[in-house]
């Protein structure tokens, strides 16, 4: 049963092509679709086509506009056509080549040509070769312009455009982008474009780290589809030396822009806090009750404040969600704070080796560090403890010259079998598993209650959905039948409340690597790996999924589920009794003959722990006392060996037999505070 084309046409003025052939089927439906792989499978694009049957032969056509709309506009997009009958697929083949051209539009981003890769018809939506190169370049503490051409003729009236400035997460993520603001250009007449840019509409969005590498591109927008398109602004050679530049901006307040020219010969710029010496610390003083600061603050300078906030690591950088305050007196030639310790770093939100830092908050102004002048000297300083905590604290001089606090553990270790439920992945569930590269005696100290296997917190929420009949998909193991069965049933909270779990182990892997998809009557499923190779992806009536391309926005919309997923949580587990398991991939392994490999996806690796870490810091930030295994300064590596498969979420033999000491430590540490009250 065979459906074969032999003819193709294309009409340029309604931008339509039209596929004739032959099928001994009975047609039902015709489309056009495609699947695109980046981490994962995503559900295929499907586009009903227009089609016509005179009996055997049969004609369908193709809208430009919905292909275009539809496809990858920076890779090659491949469209294959099938026929539905009778609830069944079929491929449109051909017997051979069939003539036919390519196609470029001029108000699209892609050429077009039918291929016959294995005699399926194909039609590969292609981006145009489209560079931006930027001739005319002027940078103030007010203004940013220049000129950019285009590598083709752009006609008039087919394109808006707006210059856009993206931070990298950090600087050795080049490819990937986080926030991102904007500047209106205007509808494009020509190939060659001035714009300028009002540095005072500059927002402090992004400047979020101390130093922010912010990439330079040009957003066209088609005016005739729903599509649009970044470039890189590449730099003509003969204005290559006059890029480099540094300006003081107004807004946002005390902060540098610097422009430069990168490896790969394209505008990008460091926007960086000015904050250094603004405000200074004149003198210190502690004993075993207090702490006593005085500061040099500019006259200017109202309502101020000291905060103390805990630095979160993200990936070689930090952030900040946890703080105090604590108020400023001001007198006639001084300000300064007097901390009892009493109060000073209270709660359960000290990590094992944390960092505090000392800013002065005023109104109207950033959070300012306070600078260490050589005339204070901290160097005798000692750790003292932290009241009704097991830390210890120390004030130092950072590595900037400003002010911060070094914190310590108290150490503690007992032992006792505990219940204990786990909802993530891998990383935390394989630590309880008896085999011998793991830990054969488990048992001895932990009891599994149940385990949530790669289940994102967005389906956690979510009513079940009873549409998918588990029995016609044959290529599953039990335990990967059970862990879809449990993602559609959904009941994480009554199983936990059931349970009369001692500990909750949690891991946010399912919502790192992968994403959440929502079915036409508002259901929520995790797309797990199980889901992409056993094909049920394809069978679902999926209406939107949440992916990462655009990381930003997935956070934002995670959070909003995070703080629902938190406050259900806390009804059934108290914060003390989660333990959170911060996670992250490995970027090396030990290859088959024990040598140190480096995994050639290391820089997508490295994006994703830096968020991971964000969705940590978050969680942290809204339950400050839960519990913490932090292995992102350990050793561990890959194995080619590991037992279920070579992968960079799986590690070496060590790292589960340490998990599990970190495991005991930390829950005979929870014995031992609930004894001594």
């Amino acid at each position: 049963m065979s459906s074969y084309i032999n003819k193709i046409k294309l009409n340029e003025e309604t931008q339509t092509w039209t596929i004739s052939g032959t099928s001994t089927l009975q047609i039902d439906e015709i489309q056009a679709h495609y699947t695109e792989m980046l981490e994962f499978v995503r559900p295929e694009k499907k586009i009903n086509l227009l089609f016509e049957t005179n009996g055997n032969e049969f004609s369908a056509t193709i809208s430009l506009v919905e292909i275009a709309e539809n496809s990858i506009t920076d890779k090659k997009t491949p469209w294959t056509f099938r026929i539905i009958s009778a609830g069944k697929s079929y491929s449109i083949e051909s017997d051979g080549p069939v003539t036919n051209k390519a196609f470029a539009p001029p108000n699209a981003f892609y050429q077009y040509l039918f291929e016959f890769p294995e005699g399926i018809v194909t039609l590969f939506s292609k981006p145009k070769e489209i560079t931006a190169t930027l001739s005319n370049f002027q940078l103030t503490s007010e203004l940013l312009a220049g000129e950019i051409n285009f590598s083709i003729p752009i006609e008039s009236d087919t394109y808006s455009a707006e210059i856009v400035l993206k931070r990298r997460p950090f600087s050795a993520l080049y490819l990937f982008h986080e926030q991102e603001e904007k500047f209106q250009i205007g509808i494009l007449k020509a190939s060659s474009v001035h714009f300028k840019v009002d540095l005072k509409t500059l927002s402090s969005n992004l400047l979020v780290d101390s130093n922010n590498v912010i990439d330079a591109f040009i957003r066209l927008n088609s005016l005739s589809i729903n599509k649009q398109h970044d470039f890189y602004l590449n730099i003509d050679p003969t204005i290559k030396n006059t890029i480099p530049k540094e300006v003081n901006l107004e807004i946002p307040k005390y902060s540098k822009l610097s422009s430069f020219v990168t490896g790969s010969n394209r505008l990008s710029f460091y926007l960086k806090k000015n904050y250094q010496e603004i405000v200074s610390l004149a003198s210190f003083n502690e004993d075993d009750s207090k702490i006593e600061l005085q500061y040099t603050i500019p006259k200017s300078f109202v309502d101020c404040e000291l905060v103390i906030k805990r630095r979160d690591s993200k990936a070689k950088l930090f952030e900040y969600y946890i703080e105090q305050i604590f108020p400023i007196k001001k007198g006639l030639l001084k300000y300064d704070t007097i901390i009892s310790r009493d109060t000073f770093l209270t709660g359960n939100v000290n990590k094992e080796n944390g960092v505090w830092d000392f800013f002065i908050r005023s109104t109207g102004n950033p959070d300012l560090p306070i600078f260490i002048p050589s005339t204070v000297d901290l160097s005798k300083n000692k750790y003292h403890p932290v009241f009704k905590n097991p830390y210890q604290a120390r004030i130092i001089k950072n590595g900037a010259k400003n002010l911060s606090i070094s914190t310590i553990p108290g150490p503690e270790s007992n032992s006792n079998p505990l219940k204990i439920a786990v909802m993530g992945s891998c990383f935390s569930r394989n630590a309880f598993n008896s085999k011998p590269y793991f830990n054969p005696d488990y048992k001895r100290f932990f009891e599994v209650t149940f385990t949530q296997s790669h289940t994102s917190i967005f389906s956690v929420l979510s009513e079940p959905f009873k549409g998918v009949n588990l029995e016609k998909y044959g290529n599953m193991t039990n335990n990967e039948r059970r862990t879809v069965q449990d993602d559609l049933n959904k009941g994480f909270f009554e199983k936990l409340k059931k349970s009369k779990s001692d500990y909750l182990l949690l891991d946010f892997y399912p919502d790192v690597l992968r994403g959440p998809l929502w079915l036409e009557g508002g259901e929520i499923l995790s797309l797990s790996y199980i889901m992409e190779q056993t094909g049920i992806l394809n069978d679902l009536p999926i209406k939107r999924l949440l992916d990462h391309s655009d990381n930003e926005a997935f956070f934002q919309e995670w959070t909003t589920y995070a703080d629902k997923f938190i406050e259900k949580l806390l009804t059934i587990m108290p914060a003390e009794k989660i333990i959170l398991n911060k996670g992250g991939f490995t970027t090396k392994y030990y290859d088959k003959n024990g040598a140190i490999q480096e995994y050639k996806i290391k820089m997508r690796i490295e994006r994703n722990n830096y968020f991971w870490e964000r969705l940590n810091n978050y969680f942290l930030a809204k339950v400050p006392t839960a519990q913490v295994i932090d292995f992102s300064k350990k050793p561990y590596i890959g194995d080619f060996y590991y037992p279920f498969g070579h992968s960079f979420s799986h590690f070496e033999s060590g790292y589960y037999k340490d998990f599990m000491r970190e495991m005991i430590y930390i829950t005979e540490r929870e014995k031992r505070k609930l004894n001594d009250q």
